[in-house]
């Protein structure tokens, strides 16, 4: 273990168990006493000038770095890319989604799906600290296009728009330079564009699933719409009509469900209907349904806007 120096020990520490032969020698391990940490079994070469410290787990963080020390020029994108970032409906994989450019020779190694691109740009990549190098928000809302359902994609790229910064104006930016009729995904993307809510980004599956079935049904919509009550207090709907003064809550976390959060969801539907908002929830058990419970709240929805002498097609 000498020849492990305290500083390739953090190397190997940051990214995973894995390191570059150059990253070594930086660390002050040369080729010699690398040499030796090969032939005791303390390090394996995993790659062209890769390095595995042994005993460290075979994580899908690790084998993904590995491949992004040995293929400078490639990424981690679809599915992969979704699982790191802890995206919603992308199902669990041991496979890596890796993309090189157009004519990169790669040994694929088993568990690896490879994927070609002709176009990456570098505002497409996120290199991290880690050794990891994925696919941006935006690249990763355009690859997952070909890999996922229409309502899991629309899905996991509301929560790339909630929780990793990507703009929704980087969405077409994006589809102006990728979308194109012999690449997968394409129709798939310009659908999802064009289907968004308006609003601020879905923050649930069932928000996306129960947004689209109303608009389908003529009901205009919008997500995470921002009520101030009098007084100063906030209340955000998860989908509303503002001009019927109509909101409905998805009630899928299980906070909706314990003492607390039902009483504080009962205490805001009160203030909300103060100030003439009518509110309608849906829970999980309703996802047994999802047809059925759209139906209803679009029946709602028409019944409010009688209610209040709004003609629906013309909100």
């Amino acid at each position: 273990m000498n020849d492990l120096t305290p500083a390739a020990l953090a190397v190997f520490h940051t990214c995973h168990g894995v390191a570059t032969a150059a990253l070594l020698r930086r660390s002050g391990v040369g080729k010699r006493p690398l040499a030796r940490l090969v032939a005791d079994g303390l390090v394996e070469q995993v790659g062209e000038r890769v390095y595995r410290l042994a005993g460290t787990p075979r994580s899908l963080e690790q084998r993904s770095v590995e491949l992004c020390l040995a293929h400078p020029r490639g990424f981690v994108t679809g599915p992969t890319a979704g699982m790191l970032r802890g995206l919603r409906r992308i199902g669990a994989t041991s496979e890596i989604h890796f993309s090189v450019p157009h004519g990169h020779h790669v040994d694929v190694a088993s568990g690896v799906r490879l994927r070609q691109s002709t176009k990456v740009m570098p505002w497409h990549l996120e290199r991290r600290p880690d050794g990891l190098v994925v696919a941006s928000p935006a690249r990763l809302a355009f690859d997952l296009s070909g890999d996922l359902l229409p309502i899991d994609h629309a899905s996991a790229v509301e929560q790339l728009i909630a929780q990793h910064r990507l703009a929704p104006a980087d969405l077409r930016r994006i589809g102006g330079e990728l979308v194109h009729p012999a690449r997968r995904g394409s129709a798939q993307f310009v659908a999802m564009i064009e289907a968004r809510l308006g609003g601020g980004a879905a923050e649930s599956h069932g928000e996306v699933v129960i947004g689209r079935g109303l608009v389908a049904r003529g009901v205009p919509v919008v997500a995470q719409y921002r009520l101030v009550l009098p007084g100063g207090g906030l209340v955000r709907f998860d989908l509303a009509v503002p001009k019927a003064r109509w909101a409905v809550e998805v009630d899928g976390f299980p906070r909706h469900f314990q003492l607390d959060g039902a009483t504080s969801d009962r205490r805001r539907d009160r203030r909300s209907h103060a100030v003439g908002w009518q509110v309608d929830r849906v829970t999980t058990l309703d996802f047994a349904d999802v047809d059925g419970v759209c139906d209803e709240l679009a029946g709602l929805f028409r019944s409010r806007c009688a209610q209040l002498g709004i003609v629906p097609a013309e909100l």
